[in-house]
This record gives structure tokens, sequence and C-alpha cells, in this order.
């Protein structure tokens, strides 16, 4: 079925670009067919030119004078040499009668017809007197270009119908893409729609059971995965309350530190879980940002490398400040946790650019290697083994602040190469925020 449905697809897109082709070739044969000099004037042209051409001459003959022949241009815009009068003709600065002899096309038995110095001119063969009759190129009615204008106008069209054309068969690749997007930003419940049949259609409930498949497995996955951490909890407590009675303290430490560390693994993964909730997860209150952030940072005054705090704007903002205090605590252990021994300060720097607010946290540690800059936020993704191989961890650090970015509508990122330290961008909108 694939098959078939490529070549369909192939065969429909073939057949609108040979009728393109074909309407553009012969629109282009007409327009150069109407521009051949060899081509003979039509039977119809050159009635409703010799028509015309006739009435203007009984206009001039009933008022022959060089008066007329002025009142002439007044009132239609027309210039006229006149056998008799051609004084006026030569004032007016338009073509002899013989350079319009020269000119004449030779295309029809009874007029003339043809351009000389910026000049249309027609005359109507075997007139007396003899007359040739003039219009300024640029003067020239636009109407008289109908023929030129109408079949360029006429290979526009088509153009613009092709495009149109093709844009609407392809129109649903770019849902596709879109539904592509969706799925790998992690939006599992978005499904492809498309009002067009046939082939795409069979693409899109084809895309559509492949997500409802991912979203089933994901789910079961994370369903498991909570289940178990919820459940080790009660065997973890017992576990603990029996070592308390171990009498080798030795042993009972070691376990307790195992223990512990099991404890805050499934903590993480349980919290993990609740926050992808969303904002409904978040605790939301006034904050001022300078109180929040100083709070932190004078929680690391006696550590090294020391932690300090830029401040180049200040404001309220409207946001979870256990949550938020939990990422920047995250990232500023992290910068320590990674630092070189000749390392500098870490700053942690608050800016506000147009409706968002940027704290920085940025360090001069031992960095992360380009080839996992683009995990480092999933979790159970560890770039240790890049950085500082034997640090403790479980990788669900910067996969928590994350989703507790992300539920305040925001965003976290990091700019980072391997030696030269990191820095953590978090931006929250500030569209909530009071001042």
């Amino acid at each position: 079925m694939k098959h078939r449905v490529k070549k369909k697809l192939l065969l429909r897109i073939f057949l609108t670009f040979l009728m393109t082709a074909v309407l553009i070739t012969g629109g282009v044969f007409l327009l150069a067919h109407s521009l051949s000099p060899e081509k003979a004037l039509s039977g119809v042209a050159e009635k409703n030119i010799v028509f015309y051409l006739s009435g203007l001459q009984q206009k001039l003959n009933a008022s022959l004078s060089e008066e007329g022949i002025e009142e002439l241009y007044k009132d239609l815009h027309v210039y006229a040499r006149v056998e008799g009068f051609e004084d006026l003709a030569n004032r007016q600065g338009l073509p002899s009668f013989a350079e319009i002899e020269k000119e004449d096309s030779h295309k029809s038995d009874k007029v003339s017809l043809g351009r000389k110095k910026g000049y249309f001119f027609a005359e109507l063969k075997g007139a007396s007197p003899k007359t040739v009759w003039f219009i300024s190129a640029k003067e020239f009615p636009r109407g008289f270009a109908f023929p030129f204008a109408a079949i360029a106008g006429f290979i526009f069209f088509i153009l613009i119908m092709s495009f149109l054309t093709i844009r609407w068969m392809m129109s649903p690749i770019k849902v596709l893409l879109t539904g592509v997007a969706k799925i790998s930003a992690g939006d599992l419940k978005y499904r492809v729609k498309t009002r067009q049949g046939g082939e795409f259609q069979i693409i899109s409930e084809a895309f559509n059971r492949m997500a409802d498949g991912l979203e089933k497995m994901v789910r079961s996955k994370e369903q498991l995965l909570r289940d178990v951490s919820h459940e080790l909890r009660s065997p973890l407590t017992r576990v603990g309350v029996a070592v308390d009675l171990m009498s080798d303290e030795k042993l009972k430490t070691s376990i307790k530190e195992d223990l512990r560390k099991m404890e805050e693994m499934v903590s993480e993964i349980l919290e993990s879980y609740r926050l992808r909730e969303g904002e409904a997860s978040l605790k939301k209150v006034e904050v001022t940002w300078s109180e929040l952030l100083a709070g932190i940072v004078s929680d690391y005054q006696e550590v090294s490398p020391n932690v300090l705090l830029k401040l180049e704007t200040d404001g309220k903002a409207f946001i979870d400040p256990m949550q938020i205090e939990r990422v920047l605590r995250n990232l500023i252990e992290n910068a320590i946790k990674y630092a070189k021994e000749n390392s500098q300060e870490i700053t942690v720097t608050l800016t506000k650019h147009k409706d968002q607010w940027c704290v920085k946290v940025k360090d001069d540690g031992k960095g992360i290697a380009e080839k996992d800059l683009p995990h480092i936020f999933e979790p159970f993704y560890r770039a240790d083994a890049a950085r500082s191989p034997g640090k403790s961890g479980f990788g669900l650090g910067l996969a928590i602040a994350k989703s507790i970015v992300e539920a305040h509508g925001g965003r976290i990122s990091v700019q980072s190469k391997l030696g030269q330290g990191c820095e953590f961008i978090l931006s929250i909108p500030a569209t909530n925020s009071a001042f």
C-alpha cells in the first residue's frame, strides 16, 4: 500500500506540472505569435480599424482646415498629417509621408500600420485627402494593448492557479510535519487532522495509530515506574526501622546512606511525574526577585567557589517560590560539584527582556560536551563521564528543573563548551507579574 500511495502522489504532482508547462508554453506561443511581424492582420481587426479610420476621415473632411485638424486633436488626442496641410504636421514634428511608407508593415491592403519617432500611426489607403493619423506612445490608450496584456495576464493567472493547486495538494504534508514536531516535543495527545481524502487520509490515519500506540506505551511505562516507585516507599521504611536495631554501627551507617539515596531517588521520580500536571501543580504567590535570590545565594557564601548575586533589575513575580528555589539550588550545586580547582565565582544574574524574567547561573567549571547538550534535560541522563567521573546523582535534577520552569510557562536552556563552564538560563514570563 505504501508504494501505491507514493506512486499516486508522484503521478498527481507530475500531471499538475505537465498541465502547467503546456499552458505556459501555449501562452508564450500565443504572445510570440501576436507580436510576430510576419503575421497578417486578421479580417475582424482590419474591418474595425477601417471603420474607425473612416469615421475620423469623415470628421476631418467636414472641417478641412488647420483649425479643424487641431480641433480633432483637442477632442480625440490624435494628430494628423493631411495632404495640403503639411506645414502644420511639420511644426508638430510628425513623421513624413515618405517615412510612413518605409515603416508600413504591409499587413493589409486597406490600412497602413506601424510606429515611428515615438508615434503609432495608421493610414486608410485611398482616402482623400491622403491622411495619416498619429497617436503619441505616451498617450496610447491602454485598451489598445489588450492582446498583449491579456496573454501576459493569462500566463500569470495560470502560474498562480498552478501554485495554489500544488500548495493545496501538498498542504497535508505541513500538517503531518506539525504532528511530528508536536509528538517529538512530548505532546503525545496531538493527532493529525486533514480534510483531504485519498492517500493523505491513509497516511494521517497511520500516523494517528502510531501516535496512539506510542502514547499508550509511554503512559504504561510511566505508570509502571510511578507505581513501582510508590510501592518502594513502604519496604524502604521497614528496612530503615530494621537497620536501626543493628549493633554494627559502621554497617548500619553504610546501609542507612544507601537507603537515603534510594528514598531520594523515589521522591524525585514521583515529583517529576507530579510536575507534569503543569501549572495546576504549582502554588503561586507574589515574590520579590531580589529577596528570593538573595536568600538562596546567602547559603553558599562559605563554599568554594563562592556564589555572587548580580541584580541588573528587580521586581515582583507571580511564581511558586519553593519550586523556583529548587531549580536554582540544583543549578548552583551542580556548578559547585563540577567546579575546577581554580574556578572563579559562580554568578547568579537577574535581567528582564521585554516580557520575560531571565535568571542566569554561570560558572567556569568543567563544562558539558557538545554531544551531551541535547540530552541533559532528559530523565536519568548523566553527562558525568565527560565532566567528572564518580560524581553522585540520578540524572533527574535537570529533568525536574525543566518540568518546573515549563509549568510556569517558561523555558530553560544551556550554553556550554567542555572545559569552559556552563551558563543556564531560566526564562519565565512576566505577564502575570506585579510591580
